[in-house]
């Protein structure tokens, strides 16, 4: 790093995200750790970290690095304290929301929803058996996976899906898209309806297990959720929980397109392989590229190098889930890793900010791959068609997959 241990300006990043997004950007991201792992990326005009150890380091000092300037990108000041939700907020607010959260996502309450994955799962499929031996992937199974899980979770009224599944795609949009795009008004009407449906159901002390009644129930210590808090809460869930669980299934499904050999490896032992290859899609194309923060204070460092107040900083998860020092062979796509032996990947983040939503993604990605594979034969992405990434540094996702199988196509699962 050099004797001043500041962070060393890198103008030839490899890592360019806006101008020169890489299909596979893994060597890149490679060149730019062995370089130097804490540096300054003139592209982001952030500090750009690609360690795994720098990652948690940055990710776990929640004192040092605020998550309260993040957007899709760097906000020059913090949000509005209404907007300071879970992933976007630091304690001690960040404390109690969790705290009341984590309780109404817990592994016990997220896998007596098994049942209801599986059976989306096998309808999606059917509507695409019906439909004939070509289908796009995100739009017709994707997509549809995470909103009706994230609806379902909620207990978004059945009449209200369709326009919940609308507003869904509006709060996964930057605060600068939604006011180009105009969608201001159509959001804050949405977000009022949550709030009159929260203290309607606080109002009956209604009784149930969706998230929306158990949020308005939950108490610790004595303290709720005021309506504002729990619908950012929903906003926040429905935006991050139904892109991210979207956009896995993706990647994952183009992974296995991509290797052919660890393809028939899965293919010849789903019931055992289906977890490690969600572990191991995660980690080697997880949906999330990085994450923004904003240093406060003046004693900010990572692996002992300082970092400048109010300086932009991003942790580039991806390049910590291909750090050759935590995982052997690391730009390699591995479905049998023994992740009993590894380290965590860092695709659900580190420290107070772990995604309180974990277990159900685990439970749509094992569920979803699993079913397709099984009952898509032959499974493939339709010859000629080339996957394209978006732009930017948040999001790694193809928006688009083309795909073809063989019939006949599988039975329902049992």
């Amino acid at each position: 790093m050099g004797p001043d241990r500041v962070p060393a300006e890198q103008d030839e990043s490899g890592f360019r995200p806006y101008t020169a997004k890489a299909a596979e950007p893994w060597a890149e991201l490679a060149t730019d750790r062995a370089r130097c792992p804490v540096s300054h990326n003139a592209e982001l005009d952030a500090v750009q970290i690609t360690s795994y150890e720098g990652v948690k380091e940055a990710l776990l000092d929640h004192k040092s690095f605020s998550s309260t300037y993040s957007d899709l990108w760097p906000l020059e000041e913090p949000l509005p304290e209404h907007k300071q939700v879970l992933g976007a907020s630091d304690p001690p607010r960040h404390t109690r929301q969790r705290r009341l959260l984590v309780k109404a996502l817990s592994a016990s309450r997220i896998q007596r929803m098994r049942g209801f994955s599986q059976r989306l799962a096998d309808d999606l499929i059917d509507a695409i058996v019906e439909q004939g031996t070509s289908f796009e992937l995100i739009t017709a199974y994707a997509r549809r996976m995470s909103e009706e899980h994230m609806a379902e979770l909620l207990g978004i009224p059945e009449d209200e899906r369709a326009a919940f599944a609308r507003m869904a795609k509006v709060f996964e949009m930057s605060i600068e898209d939604r006011r180009n795009h105009g969608f201001n008004d159509e959001l804050d009407a949405w977000i009022k309806h949550l709030t009159d449906m929260v203290r309607a159901r606080r109002s009956v002390g209604a009784a149930g297990d969706d998230l929306i009644t158990q949020l308005c129930l939950a108490t610790v210590d004595g303290d709720q959720f005021n309506e504002t808090e729990i619908a950012a809460l929903i906003q926040l869930l429905a935006g991050a929980g139904i892109s991210t669980t979207q956009q896995a299934i993706g990647n994952i499904v183009r992974l296995l397109d991509s290797h052919p050999g660890e393809r028939a490896k899965y293919l010849a032992d789903q019931d055992g392989l289906t977890r490690s290859l969600v572990n191991e899609g995660l980690r080697h194309d997880g949906p999330v590229l990085g994450l923004w923060r904003r240093t406060l204070g003046e004693d900010a460092s990572v692996g002992g190098v300082d970092i400048p107040k109010m300086a932009k900083v991003f942790p580039v998860v991806a390049a910590a889930n291909h750090d050759p020092a935590v995982y052997d062979r690391p730009d390699e796509f591995v479905v049998d890793r023994d992740w009993s032996e590894l380290p965590l990947h860092l695709s659900f983040g580190h420290g107070i900010h772990y995604c309180v939503g974990m277990n159900l993604a685990m439970l749509e990605l094992e569920v979803g791959i699993g079913t397709l594979y099984r009952r898509l034969r032959n499974l493939r992405i339709r010859p000629g068609f080339t996957p394209q990434q978006i732009p930017g540094p948040i999001v790694r996702s193809w928006p688009s997959l083309e795909m073809e199988y063989d019939l006949p196509a599988g039975k329902r699962t049992p």
